[in-house]
Order: structure tokens, then C-alpha cells, then sequence
């Protein structure tokens, strides 16, 4: 079952028994090809259209940021009024935008706690003003109807001002983004993974890889390594050792050689298609992998990597720019598709090696199902590594 937001020795009987069949309600409506979700919350929120959105792991919070503040959500009282957990950064000289919020869950501590990268960056000329990254522990008080969200700051720190974070993701002490700069009448395409908690206002502990045109999608995974789904492909690299370096310095690293690879079929991967990873004994890998193609299982070890199909996706274009899909969420047991003027839940089984158990449902008014697609995706995949 899905983290509960206190310990279980906190909550009576009944309130387990209504916990575990909130959750067999879910999966009811899930399996079945017929049934709209049991569970649909609609958010309003200033500028969601430009909002950030991360759904904390569990389902109770969502997280929303257009200006760098961050607002909480509790899910499972969706009438309630946001509140703001995370105020807006005044360090940053012009008025600035949210371009990611990463979030790393504690594991070992009962009571709901988490780390929050904000990533911004700023609506005036990126030149002349520093972009920042500021990294806030978030801890959750009372339980129920009455409980809420705490942060505090942790640190921060500035990047040049000539780049752009386009993915970012958070994981114990090192923090990974990809980055556009801009080099004179060139752009440079980096991937950066910081030692945060050694970075601060004068200098970077970091560790930089060259990389290339194209949707990038970074992930940390254990053992000092780096997961990166580029176009089709999946890649995982050994980080390079950090080095040291003034905040000014646009160190650039170098190219890196991964060293398990595997191609998917499709010429890109989806907005949002790439699912929790697991690792299993032996050094492997497992993900689950959305390209214009299908959804896919892959499997990454250092003596072979494969990958197989669990649903077909025949109607979407090779270009991007006529695609009918919007976003992707998926799980390890199930995925949601939004297009356009709808949404696709389709359910998989990834035991299976012969076949795909797959059923549909397609549900109307995508707007009012997108928030409560992605909480039911956080309550039911598995526990990963990461």
C-alpha cells in the first residue's frame, strides 16, 4: 500500500480498513474497461497553464510553482485552499519562472519528509542576470484533515545567467540538470550533476558531461551513476569525479562513453514517458519507456539489455510538431495518456513475457482528470531504489 502520511500505530482500525479500500477502489477503476476513475479532484491555481506540477510521493500533495513559491495541495481534501509552502525567491534582480521542482523523499524517517529543488529562471535577458537553484526540507505536521506542509531553506545557489535548466532531478546529496547555454552564436548542451550540499554563492562542486541537441531526460541512480533517455535511446553512464569551480566558471566537462545502452523503437520519447526505475540483483535496470510508438518495458545490464512491448501506440505522428499527445503518465502496472480532447488509460502486465494484459478506458473533459491521473499514478506503482 501506498506511504500513509503518519505511522500506522498512529491511526485506528477504522481508519486503516477505509485506507486500504480507498486504495482497492482505485485499482477497481483502474482494471476496468468500462468505469470512469473513483477518484477525479479538479485544482484551481493562478497561471496552471505555467505551473510546475509534482505530485509527492504517496498522492496526498501536489505540488504547484509558477514564480519560484511553491503551493501545497492536500488531494484527499481537494476543497481546501492551497497553501503556500515555499515563498518566492527574492535573491534574483528581474522577475523569474519556475522551470522545474524535483523532489526526493525520505525513506527512513515515519514522518512525511522531503527534500524540494526549485529551479529558476528568469523572464528578463538570461545574459546579464544569474539563474538559481534553491533547496528547501519540507516536513509534514498533524495527519488527516489537519494536517499541513512545513519547509525550510537549506541553501542556494546561482548559475550563469546564459542558460537554461530543460530537465532536473533530485536524489540524496547530488543533483543532476540539463542545461542550454548560450556561447557567443553557438549553444552549448550540458548535463550537470551538483553536490548541493557543497555548493553555495562563490563556487560549485560539480561534475559535467557534454551532451547534445534533443529532449533529455536525466534520472540519479545508486552506485554514483547517471540514467539519461535521449530521442529513443536509453544510456547510463559512471559520473565523472566532481571537480571544484568559481559559480562564473562555465566548465564544461567532457564527452562521456556509456556503459549500458539499449535503443527503443519510435524516433522520440513522449513528454513525461519514462516511469519510476528499478534495480534488480546482477547490476540491472529496469523502466518503464513511452516513445511515439508505445509503452515499453527495458531492461539495462552490462552483458544485455532488451526491450518489449506492452502497448502499441499507432496513431501517433513521427514529428513532434503533429502530435496529438499532451503528456504521459506512467506506472509499473498502469499508464495514462492525455491527448488533446482526451485521455487513454491503459493497464499492462509486466510479469508476463508472452503477452500484454491491456485494457482501455477513454474518458472525456482531460482538464478535470489530469491532476488525479497523476496521483493515482504515485499511489499504486511499486517501491523503487530511488
Amino acid at each position: 500500500m501506498a506511504p500513509l502520511g503518519a505511522p500506522l500505530d498512529t491511526y485506528s482500525p477504522l481508519e486503516l480498513e477505509q485506507a486500504v479500500l480507498r486504495r482497492y477502489s482505485v485499482e477497481q477503476g483502474w482494471s476496468s474497461p468500462d468505469q470512469r476513475p473513483v477518484s477525479m479532484a479538479t485544482i484551481q491555481h493562478a497561471n496552471a497553464e505555467r505551473a510546475q506540477l509534482h505530485i509527492v510521493e504517496g498522492g496526498k500533495w501536489l505540488l504547484a510553482s509558477v514564480d519560484g513559491s511553491v503551493t501545497a495541495y492536500d488531494l484527499d481534501h481537494p476543497n481546501h485552499r492551497g497553501q503556500i509552502i515555499i515563498p518566492q525567491y527574492t535573491g534574483m534582480a528581474a522577475s523569474n519562472l519556475t522551470a522545474h521542482i524535483s523532489v526526493d523523499v525520505f525513506r527512513n524517517i515515519s514522518t512525511l519528509t522531503f527534500n524540494v529543488a526549485v529551479s529558476l529562471h528568469c523572464r528578463a535577458n538570461r545574459d546579464a542576470t544569474p539563474t538559481w537553484t534553491t533547496f528547501w526540507r519540507v516536513t509534514q505536521h498533524g495527519d488527516g484533515i489537519d494536517a499541513e506542509l512545513r519547509a525550510i531553506h537549506l541553501t542556494s545557489f546561482s548559475t550563469p545567467g546564459n542558460s537554461r535548466c530543460t530537465n532536473a532531478y533530485l536524489r540524496d546529496k547530488l543533483y543532476v540538470r540539463r542545461v542550454e547555454y548560450d556561447v557567443e552564436d553557438d549553444r552549448v548542451y550540458l548535463i550537470e550533476i551538483y553536490a548541493w550540499e557543497e555548493s553555495d554563492l562563490h563556487q560549485h562542486e560539480k561534475s559535467v558531461i557534454t551532451d547534445k541537441i534533443g529532449r533529455v531526460m536525466v534520472r540519479l541512480i545508486p552506485n554514483g551513476r547517471l540514467l539519461v533517455l535521449r530521442r529513443a535511446e536509453i544510456n547510463i553512464y559512471e559520473i565523472p569525479p566532481f571537480a571544484t569551480v568559481p559559480v562564473s566558471d562555465q566548465y564544461q566537462g567532457s564527452q562521456v562513453a556509456p556503459f549500458m545502452s539499449v535503443l527503443l523503437p519510435g524516433n522520440r520519447l513522449l513528454e513525461g514517458g519514462v516511469s519510476s526505475i528499478l534495480m534488480q540483483p546482477s547490476d540491472t535496470y529496469s523502466l518503464i519507456a513511452c516513445t511515439n510508438t508505445g509503452i515499453y518495458l527495458a531492461t539495462l545490464s552490462a552483458t544485455t539489455s532488451h526491450v518489449r512491448l506492452l502497448h502499441a501506440i499507432t496513431d501517433e505522428h513521427r514529428d513532434a510538431s503533429f502530435s496529438r499527445l499532451d503528456t504521459t503518465h506512467l506506472g509499473w502496472r498502469r499508464a495514462y495518456l492525455i491527448y488533446y480532447d482526451y485521455a487513454l488509460a491503459v493497464s499492462y502486465d509486466t510479469e508476463e513475457r508472452d503477452r500484454a494484459d491491456v485494457s482501455e478506458s477513454c474518458y472525456q473533459d482531460v482538464e478535470q482528470v489530469c491532476s488525479a491521473s497523476s496521483g493515482l499514478q504515485e499511489h499504486l506503482k511499486p517501491q523503487p531504489v530511488m
